[in-house]
């Protein structure tokens, strides 16, 4: 199985990428804003034999081992949080072979365990996690009040303590300057809106994770319900505005987008931002099918694996890495 940022799905033109992570703590001991080192310590162990015997490849990374460097490129992949990055506490991730799934250990919970697919694929990874969950499950003692639900460190996780997320590319939406209007009424639907790496970050490149706000009081099938019903519009109202937006400007936007495709195969330097403006140009261009030489799964990569972390390596300033990024995305994309 490709790795989620080497890899296309469903509505993948719009809908970069499905994540479904669940929130879950172990009876008796305490979150690990107050535990103990030794505690922490314990439940990374512990986590690490309820996994022992599932027959998917699990390596383990411990956090504190691990350079600052090294810790910024995990969350360039999205197996891990900024939150963990930062950690002081004996903490881990856990990732399994083909990287689909990933466990945080002692980040805001004991665990937060994640699956994450190319697309718009919430059945998928549903079944996916839950699977982990349910083999997990068998050797740990959750934290679960017979009334509430799993017991969680934050209450917006209590309940089922579940979080879908979608990688969304929205550009038609944000340029008919609908955008604010849209995502005010999706919180009143329990819906939240935040940048690409999820909570304090901001949106590039056009970029937002739509996901659930509230776990408790509703079952795991309603919150997937009513949010893949709330990207369902999305995508609708997305491709809408796209197709008005090319009615509208017709060859002045094929330039810009032509240009965009051409400025990646032969630029010299590129800056993240500048990237990722280009990229969201581009994702845009193949959507409206002016653009077939290019496919999205190979930008999905490029994101990721020219991110700044994953080129700081040997590189001591920006313009270095500006450089290799111009030259790998050339090799991929421009032949």
């Amino acid at each position: 199985m490709a790795k989620w940022y080497d890899d296309s799905g469903f509505q993948s033109d719009i809908v970069l990428s499905t994540r479904v992570r669940l929130a879950r703590n172990i009876k008796d001991i305490p979150f690990p804003r107050k535990m103990t080192d030794e505690a922490a310590s314990a439940v990374v162990d512990m986590v690490e034999q309820s996994l022992s015997t599932m027959n998917m490849g699990f390596s383990r990374t411990d956090i504190l081992s691990v350079s600052p460097l090294e810790r910024e490129q995990l969350v360039e992949k999205r197996f891990i949080s900024p939150n963990l990055a930062r950690q002081k506490k004996p903490s881990a991730v856990f990732i399994s072979g083909d990287e689909s799934v990933s466990i945080m250990v002692n980040e805001e919970d004991h665990i937060r365990m994640q699956a994450i697919f190319a697309g718009f694929e919430c059945q998928k990874a549903y079944e996916v996690i839950s699977n982990v969950d349910s083999y997990m499950a068998k050797n740990l003692n959750y934290a679960v009040h017979q009334k509430y639900g799993y017991l969680t460190s934050c209450l917006t996780n209590v309940g089922t303590g579940i979080r879908i997320s979608f990688m969304m590319h929205l550009p038609a939406i944000c340029k008919a300057q609908v955008a604010d209007s849209l995502f005010s009424a999706m919180g009143k639907l329990g819906v939240t809106v935040r940048g690409m790496y999820g909570e304090g970050s901001k949106a590039s490149g056009y970029l937002f994770q739509i996901s659930n706000q509230m776990t408790l009081g509703v079952n795991e099938k309603e919150i997937t319900d009513r949010l893949n019903d709330v990207v369902n519009q999305l995508i609708a109202k997305e491709r809408e505005l796209r197709s008005a937006l090319h009615k509208r400007e017709g060859l002045s936007l094929e330039d810009k987008i032509m240009r965009s495709a051409g400025i990646l195969k032969t630029s010299r330097l590129l800056s993240t931002k500048e990237m990722l403006t280009l990229f969201s140009n581009v994702r845009f261009g193949i959507s409206l099918g002016l653009i077939d030489d290019i496919e999205p799964r190979v930008l999905n990569a490029l994101m990721v694996e020219t991110s700044p972390a994953h080129l700081a390596y040997g590189r001591d300033n920006p313009a270095e890495r500006d450089a290799e990024r111009a030259r790998m995305v050339r090799t991929r994309i421009g032949g």
